[in-house]
């Protein structure tokens, strides 16, 4: 069953949509005058305006400049955005897949497309909500729809930040993942430090096995720095599509973290003192602290803490857990099922809207996806949690 995420007091709540159509805001309406009947010219100018109205409202390039996006979109007319990618023929994976444009939903029976979320409010609200009809179906968000960038704008997108930094455990190492596998236009490998990896390893850590396998998933990128570190050496290379903006991954399992990590964040912070261009972080924990909603707030106001010192512009994106899958153990069903994710999911959002941190829940993503173990997923969700918080950058202030 997939739930609709929880909305809050103090979160703006989505706008009225009347057949798919974003309805337009308009001032308090005035009280009409009071007329025994219309002069022909009167009547005519009435009907004119009334059908100029209904063009306005129908007409979707009126709306355009109420698009929040901060750079420039491509068309939705690209058939499969990773048909270029190394690897998308031997992993058996298309775009098509995982993510249908608007434009193209009219195929999927739904007579009015859905159109695309005006801020980052309603954006997170869709994406927590949508689902998917039927298992390992493309989803779908809810109300409104999300973008899926061509990698040339997703390297616009991270020109407007000084780095971008994920904090968390194995989960978010996932994101990350597949975070650089878009960015260095891989899905074959484009997770792991390639540089590490032996000849056996890299047929065996090929595709989805970049998530499943322990030995894989321990080779892991963990910074851009690393790949740009290692961009000259022997063996096969995978660079990236653009390497402007610094990304890292912090890997931690609870609160406090180790207090290096506290140095390494706030040294990043501190790199460019009078930049005024955001830090966005990522952060998460789940199934690393078993569910505990003290560890999690606590991490929370550990790393807010660490941002407000820096007297940065460091805005937080708190993702929540993955559902589980119907291989998680027995033993497991009560501490991590279902039940358990999803009071942790609507608990932790609480805790975030209360410290005015965006939040993104995965759980309705995950509860139709294929998962080989119960708890970790492959490749595909991957990428399509990979894009959301792109989305998410999409919609932030440069400044």
């Amino acid at each position: 069953m997939v739930y609709p995420f929880p909305r809050f007091a103090n979160t703006p709540q989505t706008p009225q949509y009347i057949q798919g159509i974003e309805s337009p805001s308009t001032n308090t309406p005035r009280s009409p005058k009071s007329r025994s009947s219309l002069s022909p010219k009167r009547f005519i100018a009435l009907v004119f305006f009334v059908v100029a109205a209904l063009l306005w409202l129908i007409d979707p390039f009126s709306r355009s400049s109420k698009e929040t996006d901060k750079i420039p979109f491509s068309h939705d007319d690209i058939d499969d955005y990773l048909v270029h990618f190394e690897g998308h023929q031997d992993c058996g994976i298309t775009s098509p897949s995982l993510y249908t444009p608007p434009a193209k939903l009219q195929h999927h029976k739904m007579a009015i497309p859905l159109p695309y979320c005006r801020n980052r409010a309603t954006l997170l609200e869709a994406l927590s909500g949508g689902g998917r009809h039927g298992f390992d179906a493309p989803f779908f968000p809810a109300g409104c729809h999300y973008r899926w960038y061509t990698t040339a704008e997703i390297c616009m997108i991270l020109d407007r930040f000084d780095a971008v930094v994920f904090i968390g455990d194995s989960m978010l190492q996932n994101v990350y993942s597949a975070f650089n596998m878009l960015l260095r236009e891989n899905v074959a490998l484009g997770g792991l430090k390639q540089w590490n990896l032996k000849d056996n390893e890299r047929s065996s850590c090929y595709c989805d096995n970049q998530f499943m396998r322990p030995e894989c998933s321990g080779q892991s990128i963990t910074s851009s720095a690393e790949v740009r570190e290692n961009e000259g050496g022997s063996g096969h290379r995978s660079p990236y599509y653009c390497d402007r903006t610094p990304h890292y991954f912090l890997s931690i399992g609870g609160s406090p973290a180790p207090s290096f990590l506290h140095s390494t964040f706030s040294n990043l912070l501190s790199a460019s003192p009078d930049s005024y261009k955001p830090v966005p972080v990522v952060h998460s924990l789940s199934l690393s602290t078993s569910l505990s909603w003290p560890l999690a707030t606590a991490s929370m106001d550990e790393w807010l803490s660490l941002a407000d010192a820096s007297t940065r512009n460091v805005p937080f994106l708190w993702v929540g857990p993955t559902a589980a899958g119907h291989l998680k153990p027995p033993g497991l069903i009560l501490s991590q099922g279902n039940n358990a994710l999803w009071h942790y999911t609507v608990e932790m959002s609480k805790e975030a809207q209360a410290r005015e941190v965006d939040a993104l829940g995965m759980y309705n993503l995950t509860l139709q996806a294929s998962s080989w173990d119960g708890s970790g997923y492959g490749m595909r969700v991957g990428l399509m949690q990979a894009m959301m918080v792109i989305n998410w950058l999409s919609r932030l202030e440069s400044t």
